[in-house]
């Protein structure tokens, strides 16, 4: 009974979630219902509108044809062959096949178009074809752009098909553009390949009856759906299948007629049903049908409704799972307090001999740590002596040798004894480094406080590392901002921490650069201890180079033991131990150090060193 009461919450608070996670799933569905058709419309009425007007531009180029053709009824083909050079069809005119001019010809002329003195071309052989019983002729006569296929229909006879017969009609009568049903271009005879051609008639006036003009001919431009439809920048299959079809205007066409399909977007689809938007086109006594429908290569990214409602029921068992869980943590805990009571007691009863076994450990632990210090101590004192004392030694024998080779004068030796020398003080000052870094880990190192000025002993370490600052060309630039800069502190301590800093910034500076120090006031914490409290008076020493920086990650490593920072691993030398030294002998002078980034390039190092580091009711340093 315990264990079904337990599972009542949850269940209830599953339901109520799930309720809640349905509603939330069919609202956002609605949501995404609503958002999906406005895109439909948008983007559908777009393409719609991008056809409409493309059509509308290349009837005004057909306008532009046409009066140019009736302005000059005797144009023969270089003026036409100027005209079509000027015309740029490959941007706004995009999808154009070709355009051509028509002149009417009446059939009692000769068969040879060349030989009629009313055609205003060239007398170029050619001839009319397809033959028809009209006594008049629309044979082609100026094609643009000039190709092979393009001409092989030049003295092709518009009016010898129906299609082209009835458009040019409806041109006349109306004296507008009229269009083409869907027809086949004469380049593209037997491929059913479909296109259609936008036509303009052409009238003149011809001696007294000026007000009645004549028809001289027409002029046209020619398309393939397929070249016509792919010009357009929409992408017409991103999100539908657009099907197109053709059928005359109410009125237009004396005979019902299905409409005729003249585009398919995506002919690998079969097409069923009802489309999902409908729109139509009306222009030049034609009206284009465009169907739209849901493509299934459209990608509809997240669906937000489905994450939702899987997501909600997802979160509404694991929110139930949790209600269960807490529900029943009371009892768990319980058992648990339980098996922790009768291991208390087993400990209990036992606690006396842990104790024992305890203490033991710990005795042998401190034992060995006493042992340890020791062996560190003597290990010291033999370094002190085994190390330091050949070591000077060497350097003795490397100066007199090295006198020696200078009395004889033999660069070469001189040469050799000078390195020997240089690796020599450097091994000895590795050494020292070492010893003094052990000792001040042991608290060995004492100090012997005396009253200083900080200034001064900057400047007098600056003196000494010059040559050091000349031969890089770098500039030595001390600033105090506070009025006295006397503090009480080991000297030969605080010289070696300026040394070290001073040092590395010559270091690491570049060619030419400069190195500033400047001294100013600060605080620090009145003592260690829980008990201390308040501030006491400080001194800020500031080493600022314009090198190329800590990287900010390492900017607290770069105090450990035989650590350089990865940035400054250049080949420039150094042992990682000058600024663990450094850390050792400030700490003990009970102050900090700490480094940072300048907002431009290179690094600043910060000593904060107290006034007086020398306890003055003890005697002796904290």
């Amino acid at each position: 009974m315990r264990s079904h009461g337990n599972w009542l919450l949850p269940l209830a608070t599953f339901l109520l979630l799930a309720l809640l996670t349905l509603a939330t799933w069919h609202w956002q569905l609605r949501i995404q219902t609503q958002a999906e058709e406005l895109a439909n419309n948008q983007e559908s009425a777009a393409i719609t509108a991008e056809i409409r007007d493309r059509l509308n531009l290349h009837g005004q180029f057909l306008r532009s044809l046409q009066a140019f053709a009736a302005a000059a009824p005797t144009q023969d083909k270089a003026m036409w062959r100027r005209f079509a050079k000027a015309m740029e069809t490959e941007g706004s005119l995009a999808g154009m096949f070709a355009f051509a001019y028509a002149p009417a010809v009446h059939r009692n002329a000769p068969e040879t178009l060349g030989k009629s003195s009313k055609i205003p071309v060239d007398r170029a052989m050619a001839r009319i074809f397809l033959k028809t019983n009209s006594g008049l002729a629309l044979p082609l006569v100026f094609i643009a752009p000039e190709s092979p296929a393009v001409e092989s229909a030049i003295g092709f006879d518009l009016l010898s098909e129906p299609m082209r017969r009835e458009a040019i009609n409806r041109a006349v009568l109306t004296d507008s553009i009229a269009m083409t049903a869907p027809i086949e271009l004469q380049p593209d005879k037997g491929t059913k390949r479909p296109g259609f051609q936008m036509l303009h008639a052409i009238f003149q006036e011809h001696g007294v009856a000026k007000n009645t003009p004549s028809f001289a001919g027409v002029v046209l431009t020619a398309y393939r759906f397929d070249e016509f439809m792919s010009s357009f920048k929409l992408p017409l299959s991103s999100r539908f299948v657009l099907l197109i079809f053709d059928e005359p205007l109410a009125g237009q066409s004396t005979e019902a007629s299905a409409p005729t399909l003249i585009y398919n977007s995506d002919p690998s689809r079969s097409i069923d049903g009802a489309p999902l938007l409908h729109h139509e086109i009306d222009f030049g006594g034609r009206n284009w049908i465009l169907h739209f429908y849901q493509s299934s290569h459209g990608s509809k990214g997240l669906d937000t409704p489905a994450l939702v409602l899987y997501g909600g029921l997802l979160g509404s068992l694991l929110l139930a799972l949790l209600v269960h869980h807490l529900a029943t943590h009371r009892e768990r805990a319980e058992r648990y307090a339980l098996a922790l009571t009768r291991e208390l007691s087993e400990h209990r009863d036992h606690l006396q001999e842990l104790v024992h076994e305890r203490t033991a450990s710990l005795d042998r632990a401190l034992q060995q740590a006493r042992a340890a210090n020791q062996a560190k101590s003597e290990f010291l004192a033999n370094m002190s002596h085994e190390l330091r004392t050949p070591m000077h030694a060497i350097l003795g024998f490397v100066e007199l040798g090295s006198r020696r080779a200078t009395n004889v004068s033999d660069p070469r030796i001189a040469q050799y004894f000078q390195r020997i020398d240089q690796s020599g003080q450097r091994l000895l000052s590795l050494i020292d480094e070492l010893l003094d870094l052990s000792k001040l880990d042991a608290g060995q190192m004492v100090l012997h406080p005396t009253r200083l000025d900080v200034a001064v002993l900057i400047k007098q370490v600056g003196a000494q590392l010059e040559s050091l600052l000349i031969d890089r060309q770098l500039h030595l630039d001390i600033s105090s901002q506070v009025a006295s800069t006397w503090i009480t502190a080991d000297e030969s301590r605080i010289t070696q921490i300026i040394c070290n800093l001073l040092s590395n910034a010559i270091k690491f500076s570049p060619q030419g650069g400069c190195i500033r120090i400047e001294l100013s006031e600060a605080q620090l914490p009145a003592g260690r201890r829980a008990q201390d409290s308040g501030l006491q008076a400080a001194l800020a020493i500031s080493f600022i180079d314009q090198g190329i920086g800590i990287p900010s990650d390492e900017l607290e490593h770069i105090f450990e033991k035989f650590v350089q920072s990865s940035a400054t691993k250049n080949g420039a030398g150094g042992t990682g131990l000058g600024l663990a030294i450094c850390r050792a002998i400030v700490s003990q002078h009970r102050g900090t150090i700490a480094a940072h980034n300048n907002p431009g390039p290179g690094a600043c190092f910060v000593v904060t060193l107290p006034l007086n580091c020398w306890m003055e009711n003890s005697g002796q340093h904290d």
